[in-house]
């Protein structure tokens, strides 16, 4: 899995490659670029978003400062970590109150990224300005968890998954986080408590899903697992076969057929028995010997007359 997994990266990183030889009007990101997450701001009462007093837009603030870097959350253009920890120190009543409505999804935490590095000229998401045109695609964090009327349960881990655009290489086209394993993964908060975040980060190299609805190195990992499994399987049977079956079936075939040649018999593998009793008539069997021929057949065992 680890190696598929690689080898899309490695596949990103040539097309990067190739295509930024060439030269472009508008920037693209290039592996190891930071990406800043930029989240909506709301008001804690109601939860609705806060507009600019200036310009009237939507008003859009970093994500909360991460304690292990002292930066807010950032993304890494093209690594695939498996944790990307990201803790709030202390849970302030501002945040805690927010987070109430994001759980409850009343108001969900919408972040957004830029597409391409500040300076971009194509437009995806824009502004209504049309005098400052920037590509943003939106963010949505699902985040699962349970209100409780003292404290909250919140799902502090979660899949991040970016979608590049297929036909403009470093340009992203969309993304999307939610939370997994709510009911193994969540953490009791209360005001003043710190918050583990931990996001996984996949990188798609197009909007197109993997196919079969699973992630390319998953499903072919799991493939190459069961064709494995099931060469191994055959092999023991196999061999089972040989050693229990096969092989004592032929060693009493050449036993047989040494005790044939010392036994006179005509082709080499005919042993008689002559009964001792009045009858006088001896009862033969045979086994195949070493040669192709075998034989079977009565004598007559009285004495012969002059």
């Amino acid at each position: 899995m680890r190696l598929l997994s690689n080898a899309t990266l490695l596949f990103l990183l040539l097309r990067q490659a190739v295509c930024s030889s060439s030269a472009s009007p508008s920037p693209s990101y290039v592996p190891g670029d930071k990406i800043p997450i930029e989240c909506l701001n709301r008001h804690i009462d109601t939860g609705e978003h806060i507009q600019d007093p200036k310009s009237g837009k939507l008003q859009y603030v970093p994500f909360a400062t991460c304690n292990e870097t002292g930066l807010p959350l950032h993304l890494q253009y093209l690594a695939e970590e498996e944790g990307l920890n990201c803790t709030l120190q202390s849970v302030t009543d501002e945040q805690y109150h927010l987070f109430e409505f994001y759980v409850h999804h009343d108001s969900p935490l919408s972040c957004r990224m830029r597409a391409r590095p500040a300076g971009g000229r194509d437009t995806i998401v824009a502004d209504t300005d049309e005098t400052v045109s920037e590509e943003w695609v939106p963010l949505i964090v699902a985040l699962s968890g349970k209100l409780e009327s003292s404290h909250l349960h919140i799902s502090t881990s979660l899949n991040l998954l970016v979608h590049l655009s297929a036909s403009s290489p470093g340009v992203i086209d969309s993304a999307a986080a939610y939370s997994v394993s709510p009911a193994l993964s969540a953490t009791r908060l209360v005001i003043g408590d710190p918050l583990p975040l931990r996001f996984r980060v996949r990188w798609y190299p197009s909007p197109d899903l993997p196919s079969g609805g699973r992630s390319s190195g998953h499903g072919a990992g799991h493939t190459l697992f069961y064709c494995v499994l099931s060469a191994a399987v055959g092999a023991v049977g196999c061999y089972a076969w040989v050693v229990g079956v096969d092989v004592p079936r032929r060693l009493r075939r050449v036993t047989v057929g040494m005790r044939g040649r010392d036994g006179g018999g005509a082709n080499g593998g005919i042993i008689g028995a002559a009964a001792e009793k009045a009858t006088r008539i001896p009862v033969g069997y045979g086994f195949p010997g070493n040669g192709n021929g075998s034989g079977g057949g009565y004598g007559y065992g009285g004495k012969r007359r002059g």
